[in-house]
């Protein structure tokens, strides 16, 4: 075996221990012949297997590096492949009832009229990998129309679901908050470990692709038998990049998705940032593209964005992604690091140069649990949130 090759870390970027370069090279899709050859080589380096695994749980990517482990023979009848491999495992049988589950629900949904469009999931999955077992999803996210929900909630409550979340005993004033600040309904399943999102728009910030609806889905084969109502190719990866965007790009899952996408299609991110500019959030994307660059090596536009790379909202975002993704690479959840939450929660404020954005998201900060009970008051509430921010420059040093 030649020569571990060390990743460079591009500027800005924390050095990065030998389980997360690993991990970087492992959710590199596809696996070819040149991929697979990197992928032995950063093996060569791991020292710690449990950080690994620790990591690849953490970013809800244990399908693909379980794929990158299998290419090692050094890893081969090791705790750590059987482990990743038990996973992957239970992955892709997870994913196959998923799938069921979408079509189901679909199925239910269009049988009572009420048009519907998948939001990620398995069918995303298989879009941009093309096999199941790859990419985890947590639950099913199904996109309607806010005039339609109650008639859903009825549907879906026939087929075995349950909302979870407003609870079923939910005031009137809660679901009169959720309805106002939030965007979905979630579902548990009383056979099921994945439940369902019920989305009316895509983000609790209506001024953030809040003209999407489910009337832009096109039905699309995503498995031999089955065809599902999935977003366009271009509005999927713009949908993508907004998401992640929002979660400050804390699992690589999400990144790894784009940097797919980016590599699979010519021209894809030029598409992304065009599209973006003409919805107002090309810092956001344009970060991401940047972030993507720096850790994937995947293509950069072709035309000149460079003022917009280096435009202080984007070098902000892309900051905060780094430290949000990367975070000291032990497998720590962003919510139990300190102020990550919080610096997560204030970059949506770059997102947008809109008035109208920026005050959504303020009351959405301010108000958005206003139907929930609470031992504290309201102006409490809202005190403890600008503690909260004034607290941000001391933690970024304490971190």
């Amino acid at each position: 075996m030649g020569a571990v090759p060390v990743m460079t870390a591009p500027s800005g970027t924390p050095v990065l221990c030998p389980e997360f370069a690993f991990l970087l090279h492992a959710t590199r899709w596809p696996h070819d012949a040149d991929a697979i050859e990197t992928i032995r080589h950063a093996a060569a380096a791991i020292r710690d297997p449990a950080r690994l695994i620790a990591l690849a749980r953490r970013h809800h990517v244990t399908g693909l590096v379980a794929r990158a482990v299998g290419h090692c023979e050094g890893l081969a009848d090791t705790p750590l492949r059987r482990e990743l491999r038990q996973d992957a495992l239970d992955l892709a049988e997870e994913q196959f009832r998923q799938l069921l589950q979408t079509r189901q629900a679909v199925a239910a949904l269009r049988a009572h009229d009420i048009p519907v469009a998948v939001l990620k999931g398995a069918p995303a999955a298989l879009t941009i990998y093309g096999e199941v077992g790859v990419r985890t999803s947590i639950d099913i996210d199904l996109l309607i129309a806010r005039k339609d929900l109650e008639r859903a909630h009825e549907v879906l409550s026939r087929v075995g679901y349950e909302r979870s979340e407003p609870p079923c005993g939910a005031t009137a004033r809660q679901l009169g908050a959720v309805s106002r600040y939030g965007k979905d309904w979630a579902y548990d399943h009383e056979h099921s470990d994945t439940g369902i999102e019920l989305h009316w728009r895509l983000f609790q910030n209506p001024r953030l692709l809040g003209h999407v609806g489910v009337d832009d889905a096109v039905d699309a084969v995503v498995s031999p038998g089955i065809t599902l109502p999935v977003l366009p190719r271009d509005l999927g990866t713009l949908y993508l990049t907004a998401h992640g965007a929002e979660h400050a790009w804390s699992r690589l899952k999400w990144l790894a998705d784009l940097a797919a996408v980016l590599r699979q299609e010519p021209g894809a991110a030029d598409r992304l940032v065009t599209d973006a500019a003409a919805n107002g959030i090309e810092h956001m994307t344009m970060a991401a593209l940047l972030l993507c660059h720096e850790l994937y090596a995947t293509p950069l536009p072709e035309k000149d964005c460079a003022a917009l790379a280096q435009e202080w909202r984007t070098r902000k975002l892309l900051d905060i992604a780094r430290a949000s993704l990367i975070g000291e690479q032990d497998g720590t959840e962003l919510e139990d690091r300190a102020m990550a939450t919080t610096r997560k929660n204030l970059g949506h404020y770059l997102f947008s140069s809109d008035p109208r954005y920026w005050w959504r998201e303020l009351t959405y900060d301010l108000f958005h649990d206003a139907g929930a009970d609470h031992s504290r008051s309201l102006a409490g509430r809202v005190i403890q949130r600008i503690v909260n921010v004034m607290r941000l420059p001391s933690a970024r040093a304490a971190s």
